[in-house]
């Protein structure tokens, strides 16, 4: 993949997402050239708007629709001025309109960074990449995900203190390394372990080895393998994972992050 062409980076949130991408360019990818636009709206909500439109749209026009933000900082560029396109969405599967199927459909149509884009679902949501202490209890992590949007929840005994349960943010940060909390302590060699362990973790939930993955996996298989391993149990859970470190293995390949993970 060249460095060379223009990258359009399309987060859910305002500042987060793009404070990961802009460490990991520099501490681990290098500068590229590259817009990073905000959508500012769950991925259930881009959905609807695509559904809206039949799913013919243009994603440089509907993101200056979102925004006088979007609208100035894209206002030189049209569809054809990006050669890819990526976008970071949470999976949220407690929203109000959260469902599955939907974000089946959505891997489906954003499965190709130079057509309509390639869409990266962090799993249960962005904090994934910083819930981390160290590899063996990495492995096994799993976390709740559907609250009130559980279908066993009026048949579960434990549905009220589950409800109670404090919200993923927060555990996130009480259940990481201290220094994970502050994304301006992340060095090289912090991505490096997250790294290593968030693709490590991606290749044991579809092929359950833990280990650096042999080959790339779509987001559509991670979803499959999230669904009949995790979310569609009696309990809903997720296996935490986060979609930066997947997205870094997808830009590099195989050999090419094995190579930057020991330098």
């Amino acid at each position: 993949m060249s460095n060379n062409e223009l990258h359009l980076f399309v987060f859910e949130g305002v500042r987060a997402e793009q404070n990961y991408v802009d460490k990991l360019e520099q501490h681990f990818l290098g500068k590229k050239i590259s817009v990073k636009c905000v959508y500012d709206a769950e991925i259930y909500q881009l959905y609807r708007q695509l559904k809206d439109e039949d799913f013919a749209f243009d994603m440089v026009n509907l993101l200056k629709e979102r925004s006088k933000e979007n609208a100035e900082l894209l206002r030189d560029y049209t569809r054809d001025s990006f050669a890819y396109i990526y976008l970071f969405f949470d999976y949220d599967a407690h929203s109000t309109l959260a469902t599955d199927e939907k974000i089946a459909k959505m891997l489906n149509f954003f499965d190709n960074e130079t057509e309509n884009g390639m869409l990266y679902i962090s799993y249960p949501m962005l904090e994934a990449i910083r819930h981390y202490k160290d590899m063996e209890t990495f492995k096994d992590l799993t976390v709740k995900c559907k609250r009130s949007n559980c279908p066993f929840k009026d048949d579960c005994g434990d549905a009220e203190a589950c409800m109670k349960e404090p919200h993923y943010k927060t555990v996130s940060a009480a259940e990481c390394l201290p220094q994970l909390t502050n994304i301006n302590k992340y060095t090289k060699d912090v991505w490096q372990e997250l790294i290593r362990a968030h693709v490590s973790k991606m290749n044991y939930l579809v092929h359950d080895v833990f280990d650096l993955p042999s080959q790339i996996e779509s987001q559509s298989t991670i979803f499959e393998k999230q669904l009949k391993k995790h979310i569609q149990h009696k309990c809903p859970e997720v296996a935490v994972l986060s979609a930066f470190p997947i997205y870094v293995l997808d830009y590099f390949g195989v050999e090419g992050l094995k190579k930057r993970l020991i330098e």
